[in-house]
């Protein structure tokens, strides 16, 4: 299995038997990613890190910047390929079996690329460009960050573009931007592999400005994914 990072804030402890547990169950052995929780980040790595004036919410800071750190060891340990999920992401029963998949369909593509393997945000490849047999998909986007595989030639691509390019939104919609001008595709798997418990109702979201429910994210994310994923993608066929 590949080596493995989690995106977790101490200040979330009801997210670390969980991701332990989905993880345990997968079989994967990861590494937790703790450094800069909101009330570590400084002046300096804000003005190192995000462009003046950014309208993030250090909580939004904080996730960008562990991302960047979980990026940071993959680069300095030279690991071709590494995982890294965010501490509330659900996996599909045989994660494993399926990633294997995935992987070896993905060596079709060169390097850099970047797998997708979640669907947080309810984004999947149109009905009509399914073919037979494919799993693995170009995507239009980033399909946010509860799980995705990169390694340390995509990690340091990324790392060096944030150099050039302060964030001034958040770190999934900021490679939206810069993957594509660095020639890094948006590969996805269908379906995909995992989902954001924050976004599908399961947690309470920690960067939610608008201050959602549980309930009512568990009632949004369920009737946009039957639009999306069933009713939307497959009518267009008609």
């Amino acid at each position: 299995m590949l080596p493995a990072y989690v995106i977790h804030a101490k200040s979330l402890p009801e997210r670390t038997e969980h991701i332990q547990r989905e993880l345990d169950r997968a079989g994967i052995k990861f590494e937790w990613v703790l450094d800069f929780d909101a009330d570590e980040i400084t002046s300096d790595v804000d003005r190192a890190y995000f462009a003046e004036g950014a309208d993030l919410t250090l909580r939004q800071k904080s996730c960008a910047l562990k991302h960047v750190v979980a990026m940071q060891r993959i680069r300095e340990r030279g690991q071709d390929l590494a995982l890294i999920f965010e501490d509330d992401a659900l996996l599909v029963p045989d994660f494993c079996d399926q990633l294997k998949r995935v992987l070896d369909e993905a060596e079709k593509w060169p390097r850099p690329r970047i797998l997708h393997l979640g669907a947080a945000t309810n984004f999947y490849t149109p009905a009509s460009e399914l073919r037979p047999g494919q799993i693995v998909y170009a995507g239009n986007r980033v399909r946010n960050m509860e799980a995705y595989v990169l390694g340390a030639p995509e990690a340091s691509a990324r790392l060096d573009w944030i150099a050039r390019h302060p964030m001034h939104e958040p770190i999934d919609i900021a490679f939206n931007t810069g993957d594509p001008a660095m020639g890094i595709p948006f590969l996805w798997p269908e379906p995909p592999l995992a989902e954001q418990g924050s976004l599908n109702g399961v947690f309470k979201s920690s960067l939610d400005r608008k201050g959602h429910a549980q309930l009512q994210l568990r009632i949004q994310f369920a009737v946009q994914k039957f639009r999306r994923r069933y009713l939307k993608r497959w009518l267009k066929l008609k």
